[in-house]
């Protein structure tokens, strides 16, 4: 019946996991360098380390393509350390998390609520709650367990009549 969107987190996890990636790749080029080129590892590592301190900046420059920046990533590590075993894994790693990322999502219906993360899904029946209030785009699950949840919906895409969705919500609370 209703279904919302939560605000965009995977941003926050496309930072994390590519800054670690950059981390990663950045120390995988300082030790494993080869013997017979001593500068050009040390400038690689030194370009992905700063690269990964400024994630978020090189981010909003490439309107948030992490993949491009870890093909650049990538390449730069290829030329430090000659290694294709490495630049294979963090392209891979990286295609994996931007593969997996799903927009987290709470679905409410005659059934309960169906919250959708990245990774994990939780079902939970309407017995579970003392209540669920939609307000200024924050969705409130109280649970009867004293757990509170409060959800910061998408509310650019989810246009609902916050009366008739808390109306509906309060007749499925006291089953």
């Amino acid at each position: 019946m209703y279904t919302f969107t939560i605000k965009d987190s995977t941003t926050d996890i496309n930072v994390i996991v590519t800054r670690s990636l950059l981390a990663l790749a950045g120390l995988a080029s300082l030790f494993y360098r080869s013997t017979q080129y001593y500068y050009i590892p040390i400038a690689a590592a030194l370009a992905l380390l700063i690269a990964a301190v400024f994630i978020k900046k090189l981010l909003q420059l490439l309107k948030g393509n992490s993949i491009m920046l870890l093909g650049i990533a990538a390449f730069i590590l290829f030329i430090a350390t000659f290694s294709i075993t490495f630049t294979t894994v963090l392209v891979a790693v990286g295609l994996l998390v931007k593969k997996i990322a799903v927009i987290p999502t709470v679905a409410i219906n005659t059934k309960g609520v169906m919250i959708t993360k990245m990774l994990s899904n939780f079902e939970h029946e309407w017995s579970e709650f003392n209540n669920i209030i939609l307000k200024d785009n924050i969705l409130t699950l109280d649970f009867r367990n004293n757990k509170l949840l409060q959800l910061s919906i998408n509310g650019n895409e989810s246009t609902v009549d916050e009366y008739t969705f808390n109306t509906f919500c309060s007749k499925f609370i006291g089953i």
